[in-house]
């Protein structure tokens, strides 16, 4: 028979302030939510993923002619991103982005005079800047 401290008899665990019912319900509770964080976690991009060259396209999808490259390796604020010369679209011409980051899912690319956008990941795989932020822009990869 195994020995069972005085504290913990009867199914109530005092020291902590609840009981053993209570302590099962709100275990369910823990696990559930780390699971889900868990899956949320392995669901979210990674940097190695998401480096490429991608087509930036304006609204319903046209494509504007620029290409970005997304590359792994780091650069100030991130990792470096490079717009090909032969852009010319002058509102990403302007922006001219510089370093990317993955905050909360999301590609953070950064502005050479340092702003940032965000670009929200669907599942057709294109990555999409919230409306809100501006006229609408995504990137396709190539």
């Amino acid at each position: 028979m195994a020995f069972t401290p005085p504290s913990l008899q009867g199914g109530n665990f005092p020291a902590f302030g609840f009981s053993r019912r209570r302590f099962q319900s709100h275990g369910f509770w823990i696990a559930a939510t780390l699971l889900s964080s868990l899956t949320a976690a392995a669901a979210e991009p990674r940097a190695g993923e998401v480096a490429g060259r991608y087509a930036i396209l304006r609204a319903a999808d046209k494509d504007t002619g620029c290409m970005l490259t997304l590359e792994s390796r780091p650069a100030n604020g991130g990792y470096k991103a490079q717009l090909a010369p032969a852009c010319r679209d002058n509102g990403v011409v302007i922006f001219d982005p510089v370093a990317w980051t993955l905050e909360r899912g999301r590609l953070a690319l950064t502005a050479r005079k340092g702003h940032k956008t965000f670009f929200e990941h669907h599942p057709d795989g294109v990555w999409r800047r919230d409306g809100k932020e501006g006229k609408a822009l995504s990137l396709r990869r190539l």
